[in-house]
């Protein structure tokens, strides 16, 4: 399976069926954090449509070579998640997504897990651009793309609607030949 080793302590793995219940514990305890910029974390499905459904789907996005969905495992504990939405590969372009437990935040965690992910899409898949959306008052994630020196191409205004209201998206990117690990 797909495994991304970054340091002694952090890597990033494909998430299986096997990892189903540890997913939706660390989605449960850090709902209230997650909804407040996620659309699907407002209802976490139960275990077995994990199992049955939800991750085969991201493994089969895996397969297909449209992107992937990866578990941040930090001391061998899942922490959070990161991924590829689609890979646009007639433009060599992807956008990346994630999330971190609150209790992990503050520690350069995210941060090394991006920067680890983004050298995989130059090195390994051989793309060109990376994106990177967040909404505007999402001040901890816009953090990391400004931390790894990504451009502020600029912000899409009313872009994603949570919950009645619509926020403006900050837009971010790196091409391959500004990255520097």
């Amino acid at each position: 399976m797909f495994k991304v080793q970054l340091s002694s302590d952090l890597s990033i793995n494909l998430l299986t069926p096997k990892y189903a219940e540890e997913l939706v514990e660390a989605l449960k305890e850090n709902q209230n954090s997650l909804k407040e910029w996620l659309v699907w974390a407002e209802n976490i499905p139960v275990i077995e449509d994990y199992q049955r459904s939800i991750i085969p789907m991201w493994l089969q996005k895996f397969a297909d070579n449209n992107g992937f969905e990866t578990g941040i495992f930090y001391k061998d504990e899942l922490v959070g998640m990161l991924g590829l939405h689609y890979i646009d590969w007639s433009n060599q372009t992807t956008e990346i997504g994630y999330w971190l437990s609150e209790k992990m935040q503050g520690q350069g965690i995210m941060s090394r897990a991006v920067e680890g992910l983004v050298t995989y899409c130059y090195e390994e898949l051989n793309l060109n651009r990376v994106v990177i959306r967040a909404a505007v008052e999402n001040e901890k994630s816009r953090a990391i793309p400004v931390r790894l020196g990504f451009k502020h191409e600029g912000v899409q205004r009313e872009a994603q609607q949570i919950r009645e209201k619509f926020y403006d998206i900050a837009v971010y990117s790196m091409l391959k030949n500004e990255w520097q690990k």
